[in-house]
């Protein structure tokens, strides 16, 4: 690099604390050049020796994408915390369960916590793969697609910017947006379990259940009618799937009629993804907030988790045990019994002479995985387990990450003040 361009790169480093203004240029790599042109000449010519528009952008788009997608999982734990905490206070609060929106068998508030927790775990983990295994490797050095002579020392490029490592694929580096596709597949996904958790809470809420009040910062009421608590907050999470599928989509539609290596057409797809991880990181602060303030109304649960029959399952069991039959007859006999009673539980279970259980009871024979509520204290505690271990990797991986942008600030400082 010419010493001519060593002034212009003290006031690059001043000027990039601002704003360099980019009207007029096809993009920010286009108006850097021009920038330091301006300032320095035809020394800035160096820039572009062995570097490509093409790498460049990917490398900007990972380095995007890494920040983003850190925010994103330190969201999500802080989701699986509150579902944690909540649920510990709420292992023997009845909730009945639901298959085909009908009752199906009595449960508790702390096993339904817990499987959101499990959800928002599962595409944590997910998560943390790709961004380690694909987001986190650079494409810095890849040239326009099949690299250059000059030959530039990736592994440090790497190491300056804080990437874990290098895309050794100069194609794959340059025109793969696959990182892309694999995170917005997941964030499609994680939108539609939180769609579904929130129209759970929205059925819940509604007069006709009452099985919760939610908290007055997430309901609206009507411009007309002084009596609606409208679930705003909750309204909103569940459209915002609707964004990422078609985010995903839209992505995926961009890229299937395009050659391998770099096209323009790819600089489309770069709002879906900064779009999307906004838009879920967004909806997951909606969701923690409103459920450490929910209250979910114990005594109502108590009555409905044995409504519907579902307590059916236990008898039909019963019967079994006790009656020398198989199951499958058991079934036959306490559905005939149902019609016949008029589908009520008690008065099938009178005529065939079994006794029907009681709640507790019910709850306390399930095993694991399910709502016992001793056993749900142990998988709370496993579940707490698994999230700070989580807490404790992102944390390192973020220092890490700071540490070498940290680190690539002061080595420029550095030359600019010396040179």
């Amino acid at each position: 690099m010419g010493e001519e361009t060593i002034p212009a790169l003290k006031n690059l480093v001043r000027a990039l604390r601002e704003r360099i203004p980019l009207e007029g240029y096809e993009d920010v790599h286009e108006a850097l050049e021009s920038w330091l042109l301006n300032q320095s000449g035809e020394g800035a010519g160096w820039l572009a020796f062995g570097k490509s528009r093409n790498d460049q952008v990917a490398t900007a788009l990972r380095l995007k994408a890494k920040r983003s997608l850190i925010g994103l999982l330190w969201d999500l734990l802080k989701f699986r915390v509150v579902t944690l905490d909540r649920a510990k206070d709420l292992v023997e609060t009845p909730l009945p369960l639901f298959t085909h929106m009908r009752p199906a068998q009595p449960s508790t508030v702390a096993h339904y916590l817990i499987y959101l927790e499990r959800e928002a775990s599962a595409h944590w983990d997910i998560l943390w793969e790709v961004l380690t295994r694909e987001v986190d490797l650079s494409p810095l050095g890849s040239g326009p697609i099949a690299g250059s002579s000059v030959k530039l020392d990736r592994g440090r490029l790497a190491q300056l910017l804080g990437f874990s490592g290098v895309e050794d694929n100069t194609v794959y580096a340059t025109g793969s947006r696959t990182f892309i596709n694999l995170t917005l597949g997941v964030l499609a996904s994680l939108a539609t379990f939180l769609s579904r958790v929130a129209e759970d809470f929205i059925v819940w809420s509604s007069p006709q259940f009452g099985y919760l009040e939610l908290p007055e910062e997430h309901v609206s009421t009507s411009s007309i009618m002084p009596h609606k608590r409208n679930p705003v907050t909750l309204e909103i999470v569940r459209a915002k799937a609707g964004e990422l599928l078609g985010s995903l989509t839209a992505s995926l539609t961009i890229q299937k009629g395009i050659t391998s290596g770099y096209n323009l057409d790819l600089q489309e797809v770069n709002k879906h993804l900064i779009n999307s991880i906004d838009e879920v990181r967004s909806s997951l602060k909606v969701m923690s907030d409103l459920l450490s303030k929910i209250t979910f109304r114990s005594e109502v649960l108590r009555e409905e988790a044995i409504k519907g029959g579902t307590l059916a399952q236990d008898v039909a069991e019963r019967l079994t045990k006790g009656g020398g039959m198989t199951y499958r007859e058991a079934h036959s006999k306490l559905a005939s019994a149902l019609r016949e009673a008029g589908w009520s539980l008690e008065e099938a279970s009178r005529r065939l002479e079994v006794e029907m259980p009681k709640l507790e009871e019910v709850l306390k024979s399930r095993g694991r995985g399910g709502p016992n509520p001793e056993l749900l204290k142990g998988a709370i505690n496993a579940r707490r387990r698994k999230t700070l271990d989580d807490i404790g990797r992102l944390g390192e991986y973020e220092n890490r990450f700071r540490e070498s942008l940290e680190g690539l600030i002061k080595e420029v400082e550095e030359v600019t003040r010396t040179s």
